[in-house]
């Protein structure tokens, strides 16, 4: 479905969507993408988390969030970010009240939000580089995981396959098994 969140905090249609895929039998996962170059700062990460968390909570499945665009990042960013996959709220949340007249004002509400996401992890981020073969790998494996892709599958033993059978000259089958 198309990245507009008001699709899904605002209207039924994408939990009708989402519900009628699944009574289809299909397996339904969210992936959630946030653009890893607005995640620099404590802030952005607070109200990146704070719109997955809600798209999250408003279409109630499994969910995955993607940092996507890893590839752009400059080396610097990239390391920046690090702190962003393993948040620590604590560190963060110095982040926000230093850094705006906002943050300042609001830290107790900004500390309880971070403090709620850090308690109950929440939200974690997966990165995305397109760039990265290895990467794109766990990313498939952790969606597979979370729709539980393949599972339902019955292992095969030697013993289930049938051999083949095959006609004889007079148009019969012959079977291997009992063959004299």
């Amino acid at each position: 479905m198309p990245g507009q969140i008001e699709l899904y905090t605002h209207l039924e249609a994408g939990k009708q969507l989402i519900r009628l895929l699944e009574n289809w039998n299909f397996r339904i996962c969210g992936i959630f993408l946030v653009d890893s170059q607005f995640m620099t700062d404590g802030g952005k990460f607070l109200s990146g988390t704070l719109a997955a968390l809600s798209v999250m909570a408003n279409i109630e499945i499994p969910h995955v969030n993607i940092l996507s665009k890893m590839d752009l990042l400059s080396k610097s960013a990239r390391s920046q970010l690090d702190k962003y996959l393993e948040p620590d709220a604590h560190a963060l949340l110095g982040e926000v009240k230093e850094e705006s007249a906002w943050g300042r004002k609001h830290h107790r509400l900004s500390e309880a939000i971070g403090n709620l996401i850090e308690d109950y992890s929440l939200v974690r981020f997966t990165p995305l580089n397109i760039n990265d073969e290895e990467n794109i790998a766990d990313v498939l494996m952790t969606i597979d995981n979370i729709i539980q892709y393949g599972e339902d599958v019955d292992v095969k033993i030697r013993d289930d396959f049938d051999p083949p059978e095959e006609e004889d000259d007079d148009g019969e089958q012959f079977d291997f098994l009992n063959a004299e």
